[in-house]
């Protein structure tokens, strides 16, 4: 029996970077302070922001970028603006994953905002997703949205009945067994 394991290089020929993108997007304008970018990279546990401004992608801020800024200027309240590398490399979704490993490799960094047709920022694809895929770790995500509506359709309907059922169920559980009111109510 043969193990699952790397991709196969005929596989390859055909992914495209809108099945691996991670999206939504997180993004912050160029006036955000530093400091707040930083706390929502931590908590969203991410190292990669795209800077919109009018709904187009004008820089990147990576964490890296945001640890030496808080090294130069402290506690001092700065803009993203002053700190983000502009014109940043992007990456349409129609693009093949090995376009994408590319500019990653040739341009020294670490992710691609990726566009759609008409240049709105739908995804985005980092070096560590490109190591995931080669690993085998990382799997095509859906397609289309029709696709993702209808299975999140059914995840609702299912999620909602499976709610139902379980209150039900408790409702008989603490009515065999409640001694009349609610512990909250009890003193």
């Amino acid at each position: 029996m043969r193990r699952a394991g790397p991709i196969e290089y005929d596989k390859r020929i055909s992914m495209k970077v809108s099945q691996y993108m991670s999206r939504p997007v997180l993004t912050i304008a160029p006036q955000t302070e530093f400091h707040r970018a930083f706390d929502l990279m931590h908590s969203r546990r991410i190292h990669h922001l795209p800077v919109v401004d009018g709904g187009r992608v004008v820089g990147i801020v990576a964490e890296r970028d945001l640890l030496l800024a808080a090294a130069n200027f402290g506690s001092a309240e700065v803009p993203v603006a002053e700190i983000m590398r502009g014109a940043p490399v992007c990456v349409s979704e129609n693009a093949q994953l090995k376009q994408a490993a590319q500019l990653l490799v040739v341009n020294h960094i670490g992710s691609l905002p990726v566009l759609s047709t008409r240049k709105d920022l739908v995804g985005i694809i980092t070096e560590t997703d490109i190591f995931k895929i080669a690993a085998g770790t990382l799997h095509a995500r859906r397609a289309t949205k029709t696709t993702a509506k209808k299975a999140a359709g059914k995840t609702t309907a299912k999620t909602n009945k499976k709610a139902v059922k379980a209150t039900a169920v408790r409702k008989r559980k603490t009515g065999r067994k409640s001694t009349g009111g609610s512990v909250a109510k009890r003193k």
